[in-house]
């Protein structure tokens, strides 16, 4: 018999690349959540957030395009059956060619593909999944499309996207395949 499984997931935390270290609020409140697990949806940028994590749950963590280009070598994507759900942890990237491709779109039409266009094309590469687990966009989102649920937490340290407020969403699985979502918000610590 499965037993319910608790998540936390995070993403964007680039740790090294735009902040120096994960944010002290962020790690306690995952602490408090005492989660089974924790996924990292990418751009850890370093190995030492897997460490801290790791020490709170066992984590799985994806390559965000930043890990990349940091040369960070991690899976592109886990595709996972927890308590009968198809579970898809990935970054939303795709390839370093599609990042690139997004950016020439930006310059030329002043337009950023929304997080529809991403799920769309998540949903295509990973038909059967029930929930798709996803970063890159730094905003968070959760949300059902076409039958599958996509979750992306937001950022993971203090950035003007959230308001400076790192945010992770906790996803708990029953061991009858029923679940349930929750966004979470902190409020960081006090620089000084």
């Amino acid at each position: 018999m499965s037993l319910s499984q608790k998540i936390v997931i995070i993403a964007d935390t680039h740790v090294g690349d735009r902040t120096k270290t994960l944010e002290p609020a962020l790690l306690s409140a995952i602490r408090a959540e005492g989660p089974d697990q924790i996924f990292h949806a990418g751009d850890v940028c370093k190995r030492k957030v897997i460490d801290a994590l790791e020490e709170i749950a066992p984590t799985l963590a994806v390559q965000g395009n930043r890990d990349w280009f940091l040369g960070y070598k991690l899976p592109k994507d886990y595709q996972l059956t927890i308590n009968g759900l198809k579970v898809v942890l990935a970054h939303g990237h795709f390839s370093i060619w599609h990042w690139f491709w997004n950016y020439v779109h930006l310059f030329f039409t002043r337009r950023i593909n929304d997080h529809l266009f991403y799920q769309r094309k998540l949903a295509k590469l990973y038909p059967d999944a029930d929930i798709i687990i996803y970063g890159h966009l730094h905003y968070p989102y959760d949300e059902m499309m076409d039958g599958k649920r996509f979750l992306n937490p937001g950022v993971g340290y203090p950035e003007w996207r959230n308001n400076f407020r790192p945010a992770y969403i906790v996803l708990t699985i029953d061991a009858d395949g029923c679940y349930s979502t929750a966004m979470r918000i902190t409020s960081p610590t006090a620089q000084g």
